[in-house]
């Protein structure tokens, strides 16, 4: 290439490695299964691992065994895996081709390096896709693309029920590069040579290193999800130790999905047909199971399972790992790690504390409802209606609504004409958010769709029907009230994502002009 020539464009995924990396070696896993070619580029030296390739025939040409014969050599196929490692300004680096990341030692590279840079880089109303996961009634994993450029609030992002994963942008400064896609690598395009990388790099570290994100998307550290395997590893260890010294202060065990508990005879945590039957699961009732709990290990926590038995007790209708059902919560002086539907999340402590400030506001429905201790929500709710004329049994009157197969309950209990009172018995973030979620869809419709009254009106008795006004209502005269069954002593302690969800049902609900409360049903034991 003569100097005259513009290097060509090339799009290369980028790793910055942690601190205690000290030496190249370090940051591979299996380094002497590798051949290591050494580079000078410019003033620095880099290091290159590759690993060998192994020539054979597609995997899809099995299909065709019996049918056609491939000749030898007709069709190869090679996997091809090489990481360059360097370092720069005190730092070392990761640029991994094909499957180069495979190389690396698990838990290496710093965490949301490449969102970070990407976000300290790129134009506000330069973004053309965005990953995310959202935390409401099921956890949920998309990717949204552009058909042209926007900001991040064009994508609908809920700054605080999605977690940002991943951004691909236009940086600001050309310098950067032409695109950038950021998560825990950097994978940008870029016109460079190899001899003018470590200074592609520096440029990158320094966009690293800014705080600019934090001013334009502050709520961006509010929570990360940990994927480093140590880290994992680490919580998952000091976990086992409460559970094994019994201090279950801070875990809980949980149903992780929606379930209709009517049709639900109890749970056991051996598949054994003699094993010992609970309505519920528990971390004392786990611990109970266990011949040593002393002698517990994180793999226990994942191969032991706790099983859901039909209404009819001879059969099991579900089973999840302890692991996946388990709630924790372990508090560091800055951040607060969270165990949730298996997954251990980083969440800023000062997050946490806003969230919980909220959900201390919302006030017991005035209301005063017995202590649970049936076999169900269903039967839960139809004793207290019973119990009192003022009281509308409306669970599981269905409403059919939007054509399709929608169907939507105005309530489970409706109270003194005033109170949309929605029950269920406590469960993790996916099982709590689906009953916020019931409360503002029901309770939006109350008072913007004529027709969904006209069809509550009809599942009313005419003693009830006076609360229901075919005009739109009043809205100040109403109140959403939650109810959660839970038998932990003390205030109500709810999953934090739960909290989320409810802080967030909770503004929308006050928006529209209801009042919203939050109650504990005690179990009696």
């Amino acid at each position: 290439m003569t100097g005259t020539e513009t290097p060509p464009i090339r799009s290369v995924t980028i790793y910055l490695l942690k601190s205690r990396v000290g030496t190249a070696v370090d940051a591979i896993e299996a380094p002497d299964d590798l051949q290591t070619f050494s580079l000078q580029l410019g003033r620095e030296e880099a290091t290159l691992f590759v690993k060998p390739s192994n020539l054979g025939q597609p995997s899809w040409t099995k299909l065709f065994k019996g049918h056609v014969d491939f000749p030898r050599g007709l069709l190869q196929s090679a996997s091809s895996a090489a990481v360059l490692l360097l370092s720069v300004a005190d730092r070392w680096f990761a640029i991994t081709f094909g499957y180069g990341r495979h190389l690396l030692t698990q838990g290496v590279y710093e965490p949301n390096f490449g969102l970070r840079v990407t976000l300290n880089s790129i134009a506000d109303a330069s973004i053309r896709s965005i990953d995310r996961k959202s935390f409401d009634t099921i956890a949920r994993h998309t990717r949204e693309e552009a058909s042209r450029a926007g900001s991040i609030e064009q994508f609908g992002l809920n700054v605080e029920e999605d977690l940002l994963r991943a951004v691909v942008g236009t940086p600001e400064d050309a310098a950067l590069g032409r695109r950038m896609a950021g998560m825990d690598a950097l994978t940008v395009t870029f016109a460079a040579t190899l001899a003018q990388l470590p200074a592609q790099l520096e440029r990158y570290l320094q966009q690293w290193g800014k705080q600019t994100y934090r001013n334009r998307y502050p709520w961006v550290d509010h929570v990360n999800e940990v994927r480093d395997r140590r880290q994992v590893q680490s919580l998952d260890a000091q976990i086992v130790e409460r559970l094994g010294a019994r201090e279950l202060d801070h875990v809980w065990l949980a149903v992780p999905v929606p379930i209709d508990w009517s049709q639900v005879g109890g749970f056991r945590f051996s598949p054994s047909t003699r094993a010992e039957i609970y309505d519920d699961i528990h971390a004392e009732a786990f611990l109970k199971s266990l011949r040593d709990p002393t002698k517990m290990s994180a793999k226990t926590l994942r191969r032991k399972s706790v099983y859901c038995l039909h209404s009819d007790g001879r059969y099991e209708r579900d089973k999840w790992s302890i692991y996946q059902c388990l709630y924790a919560e372990i508090r560091d002086e800055d951040e607060i790690f969270l165990l949730t539907g298996g997954r251990w999340y980083r969440v800023a402590r000062q997050f946490v504390r806003k969230i919980d400030e909220d959900i201390t506001r919302l006030p017991p429905t005035a209301y005063e409802l017995p202590p649970y201790s049936h076999e169900s929500e269903a039967k839960y709710n139809a004793v207290v209606a019973e119990a009192d004329e003022e009281i509308a049994l409306m669970d599981n009157e269905k409403i059919w609504y939007g054509g399709g197969a929608s169907q939507i309950e105005f309530c489970d209990l409706f109270i003194q004409k005033k109170t949309l009172l929605h029950v269920k018995r406590y469960g993790a973030s996916s099982v709590l958010s689906h009953l916020f979620s019931q409360g503002v869809v029901s309770a939006t419709l109350f008072v913007q769709d004529q027709q969904f009254r006209t069809e509550v009106r009809r599942k009313l008795g005419p003693e009830h029907r006076e609360g229901v006004p075919e005009d739109r209502p009043d809205v100040d005269r109403y109140e959403i009230g939650f109810a959660v069954v839970s038998r932990s002593a003390g205030d109500l302690v709810l999953p934090f994502f739960s909290k989320v969800n409810l802080r967030n049902a909770a503004r929308t609900l006050m928006g529209l002009g209801y009042r919203v409360t939050l109650t504990k049903i005690d179990v009696q034991r």
